[in-house]
């Protein structure tokens, strides 16, 4: 089975997480103090006239002429501090509506230099203007110096939503996908220790982060994240997929991959369910088979060609022969020391929900002893309770299932898988 990995451009998923960023710059942008009057502080009439027509001009969005106007005050040579601190506040505002990075960025770092001699800014409008300043970077497509700056505002004490998100995106579009991981792991661990759903947007932007870094241990623990908070067919898919891919997975366990998809509803192409036919006929589940193959035939996916025809025919001409054997078989298999064959038999009673019967013969089987891989029936017992409906029961079972080569991973996604919503 191969399934499809629907990749989205990480660059992409940066973007559709950040669709409200301009809300964000609007809201981030500090509002320039006053030209008229401070309460300690006064500003000359040279200065203040022009600084209020700016400041008008800039109410208006005539931006240009705004900043033109504060050019003839930032020309004064003889201006105080506070009038310095005055100007470069109203021309931070200008350049910030301009999306104008660089220049936001020196005119703020003019105000912090200035506003230590007065002490004017509060300590939260030192945080609004630097992640003001990030998003003007930002919004410029800056990705670096909008890094550069939301790191500053982060480290000043920005614990808001928005400038974490940005701050994350800023790195992941700069390039640096590296610290854009690590701040995105920050974040999930954070809101999983204090007992909160990380938000799904982090998930998959970790998920394809990941992958960008060819870390595939990280890469699944992150979809298995988005499998365990985000249940949907497209993540149970990714999950089972590089399940599906691992070196070590044995052919004996890719029978159980296919049941655990067919249980999550993952399986919506045609050569999952031909794939998945093929595994069962050959282990000889032939109701399973069969049934597949009508599921598949039912949603147009298979079963129209002349072999698939043939094929039909065939499963159902081996399902009646089982039928009519079923009484000798059971016997046969009674009558052996170990449970191997009975369970078999089990298996596809159950697949054919002849639930209670079925059950029965699987318990009996493993009370009697399997020799050869008895976990791998106790995982099987597990998923025939999940068919059976008992849920209870299932993860009962399943806490007996534990071992390498793909065991522990199937046993945790059907406990999972049978979560209640």
């Amino acid at each position: 089975m191969k399934f499809r990995l629907h990749h989205v451009a990480l660059a992409t998923l940066v973007a559709l997480g950040l669709t409200s960023l301009g809300a964000h710059a609007q809201s981030a942008t500090p509002a320039a103090p006053a030209a008229a009057s401070a309460p300690t502080n006064t500003l000359r009439d040279v200065v203040r006239v022009p600084l209020a027509e700016a400041q008008k001009l800039f109410e208006a969005n005539n931006h240009a002429a705004a900043r033109e106007k504060l050019q003839t005050v930032q020309a004064l040579a003889d201006k105080t501090a506070y009038e310095s601190y005055v100007t470069a506040r109203i021309a931070l505002s200008v350049a910030l509506a301009q999306d104008d990075g660089p220049g936001a960025a020196q005119l703020a770092d003019s105000i912090f230099q200035l506003n230590a001699t007065g002490n004017w800014l509060k300590p939260q409008e030192t945080v609004s203007l630097m992640h003001a300043v990030g998003i003007a970077h930002y919004r410029a497509k800056d990705y670096g110096g909008a890094a550069r700056w939301l790191d500053r505002t982060a480290e000043a004490g920005s614990i808001e939503a928005s400038v974490r998100d940005a701050r994350i995106s800023s790195h992941l579009l700069a390039g640096n996908v590296q610290r854009g991981t690590e701040l995105l792991a920050q974040s999930i661990d954070a809101a999983e220790k204090a007992g909160q759903t990380p938000e799904q947007k982090q998930l998959q932007l970790l998920y394809q982060a990941r992958n960008q870094l060819k870390d595939a241990a990280g890469a699944t623990q992150a979809i298995e994240s988005l499998v365990r908070y985000y249940p949907s067919k497209e993540h149970w898919r990714q999950v089972l997929n590089r399940l599906w891919a691992r070196a070590d997975l044995p052919n004996r366990l890719q029978l159980d991959v296919f049941r655990l998809a067919l249980y999550t509803q993952a399986l919506d192409e045609a050569t999952d369910f031909s794939e998945y036919v093929d595994f069962a006929q050959r282990a000889g589940f032939m109701v399973e088979a069969l049934k597949v193959f009508d599921q598949g035939a039912a949603m147009g996916l298979i079963g129209t060609t002349d072999a698939h025809k043939k094929l039909r025919a065939k499963l159902a001409q081996d399902v009646e022969a089982d039928r009519k054997s079923f009484k000798a078989d059971l016997a046969s298999a009674q009558k052996k020391p170990d449970g191997f064959a009975l369970f078999n038999l089990g298996l596809n009673l159950v697949a054919n929900q002849q639930f209670e019967l079925g059950l029965d013969l699987l318990e009996k089987a493993i009370t009697k002893g399997i020799a050869k891989n008895p976990i791998d029936a106790k995982l099987r017992l597990a998923a025939a309770y999940a068919q059976a409906g008992q849920s209870d029961k299932a993860l009962q079972a399943l806490s007996a299932v534990s071992g390498s080569e793909g065991i522990d991973e199937l046993a945790r996604y059907w406990k999972w898988a049978l979560r209640k919503p």
